[in-house]
């Protein structure tokens, strides 16, 4: 074929030979996956022990949650000393403060309702600071001048007047065997004892607080002794807790000599 013929079949075609094609930069090779390779991961290990565990602590913190909001709401508000308060004397308001403590029907709790009341009583003995005031440590009696103590006595069953209150006066006797006497002779000495005498003690004693056998707060209820709160002058309390110790203290009623 002619040169002129390979010119024209070559104008038809519109080939034209060139260099090595460029390279597509954006064609994906072949065999290539579509996205960025990921490593391979190993599968979660499930635990059911760990989840077991987690729901046993919120259970649990749950209970724990509602136990303190029951105790929260079972407790009361009373009364705390923030004073020593000597024996017979009146607890003032700045001399006592609110706590909230559990409520128990054993324990005699002077609530912090109660407060306004306590113009009413003095201390049974003496009371320190930080105390949880209870009704036994109060008495009706009137606030203690210098001269006069309230102590506490046991009495038996026929050692005092039967209609006994609180608020009465009576006569402290000593009823018992009587002290030996010694008198001196020559050769030495010898002693001599006297049948029972009785021997006045105190009069005016008055009785604050009755036993819990005659409807007050002191001693046991199922004691064959009683315990009485009375208010004496103090020459006489050595005497008089002296004659309850042995069993010789009686109580009378009437004006004592």
């Amino acid at each position: 074929m002619s040169s002129n013929t390979e010119n024209s079949v070559a104008g038809m075609t519109g080939w034209k030979p060139s260099g090595s094609p460029s390279p597509n930069r954006n064609a994906v090779p072949v065999g290539a996956p579509g996205g960025p390779v990921r490593p391979p991961t190993a599968a979660r290990e499930r635990k059911p022990a760990l989840a077991a565990l987690a729901l046993l602590l919120i259970a649990v913190g749950v209970l724990a949650s509602v136990y303190l909001q029951m105790q929260a709401g079972n407790r009361v508000g009373v009364i705390e000393l923030t004073q020593r308060v000597p024996q017979g004397q009146q607890i003032t308001a700045g001399e006592i403060t609110e706590v909230m403590v559990a409520q128990d029907g054993n324990v005699n709790y002077v609530t912090w309702a109660q407060r306004d009341l306590l113009s009413k009583y003095t201390t049974q003995t003496d009371l320190v600071s930080g105390t949880i005031l209870i009704g036994q440590m109060l008495t009706t009696a009137p606030a203690a001048d210098g001269s006069t103590s309230t102590i506490a006595v046991t009495l038996k069953a026929g050692q005092y007047p039967p209609t006994i209150e609180a608020g009465d006066t009576v006569n402290a006797y000593y009823v018992g065997p009587a002290q030996s006497t010694s008198t001196s002779t020559g050769s030495g000495s010898s002693s001599s004892s006297n049948n029972d005498v009785s021997t006045l003690l105190a009069g005016g004693v008055k009785v604050v607080e009755l036993p819990q056998s005659s409807g007050g707060s002191l001693g046991s209820a199922a004691s064959s002794s009683n315990v009485f709160a009375v208010t004496v002058d103090k020459s006489v309390v050595s005497a008089l807790l002296t004659a309850s110790a042995e069993g010789d203290l009686v109580f009378t009623s009437g004006a004592g000599s």
